[in-house]
């Protein structure tokens, strides 16, 4: 099969960078304990699959339930994404103008190559770093650590989050045989996907020690009012909420990559927008599509991988 070369490296940022697009989402509905222990179980999952899968294209029938869980992760994503920005907004009403706003962007970058995609991702993630790294620096100081050891969340809740964030690396195999040969690491996957279990545990734990878990609780998104208390001003709150973006974005086009070359992705992304105005994946509770996730990866594992050609 023809196609670009990717390194390592991109594909692992992609991972970390996307998936804190998730991690953000489980902050203040999950204990950071359990995203700890999904983080170690997540990553020991991803030893065992890069194992079976080395660096193979996927079984044929896999790249189809790949493709089609994808359309739903993605779906997800842009629901979620839209119901914050209008959030951040102050507004209410239906968010149909503001899902087609996020698509847009998606089915721009999947009309081009893969490796563009993946190489803006690096980019992201340097202003995602660089984010991440001031709410951390501004928020610990002020977290009460007497809030952030209270229990929050349930433990099937925490986990299904927990477990939802790590699967952002499954969906980093279909792309491995494009990697060069020489630059084949699996030592290095697993320390991106480590950081990204640790990270947000990091975010949990800082939003429970900025708000109490209870407060969390009862906020549609808490990280991000937490974020807004650290500059004592809902301008904050928007700002990181828009910065944040990036990483949805990197996330939805990791999931988009997932259909294929040649204009496929854009596809997914126009297939992704129409179930998200459908208004169904509000309705879909956490553990489901961590579920469909365990499902895909239990059946990476069984099935043989596919040959190059």
């Amino acid at each position: 099969m023809n196609c670009e070369k990717l390194s390592p490296r991109q594909l692992w940022v992609a991972v970390l960078t996307g998936g804190l697009s998730a991690g953000a989402a489980a902050a203040g509905r999950a204990d950071w304990r359990w995203l700890l222990l999904a983080a170690a179980r997540g990553a020991a999952g991803g030893w065992l699959l890069l194992r079976r899968v080395g660096w193979s294209p996927l079984h044929p029938a896999l790249r189809i339930l790949y493709a089609g869980w994808a359309a739903v992760l993605m779906a997800d994503v842009l629901s979620r994404t839209a119901g914050r920005i209008q959030q951040a907004a102050g507004k209410e009403g239906p968010m149909g103008w503001l899902l087609v706003l996020l698509a847009l962007p998606l089915a721009w970058m999947g009309w081009g190559k893969a490796a563009a995609f993946f190489r803006a991702a690096e980019i992201f993630w340097l202003a995602l770093l660089a984010t991440a790294g001031a709410v951390f620096l501004l928020g610990l100081p002020r977290v009460d650590w007497g809030w952030a050891m209270v229990p929050g969340g349930g433990w099937k809740e925490s986990l299904a989050a927990g477990g939802l964030t790590m699967s952002t690396g499954l969906f980093v195999l279909p792309h491995l045989y494009k990697v060069e040969a020489g630059q084949r690491q699996d030592s290095r996957g697993l320390v991106w996907l480590g950081a990204l279990g640790a990270a947000s545990a990091g975010l949990a734990l800082l939003t429970a020690g900025l708000l109490h878990p209870h407060t969390a609780a009862r906020l549609d998104a808490p990280f991000f009012t937490a974020a807004g208390l650290l500059g004592d001003s809902a301008r904050l709150e928007g700002l990181i909420s828009a910065l944040w973006l990036l990483s949805d974005l990197t996330l939805a086009g990791l999931l988009a990559w997932c259909w294929g070359e040649e204009r496929q992705p854009a596809l997914a992304a126009l297939a992704a927008l129409a179930l998200a105005l459908t208004g169904v994946l509000e309705r879909l509770p956490r553990e489901l599509l961590c579920l469909g996730c365990l499902g895909l990866a239990l059946l990476t594992a069984a099935l043989p991988p596919g040959q190059n050609k």
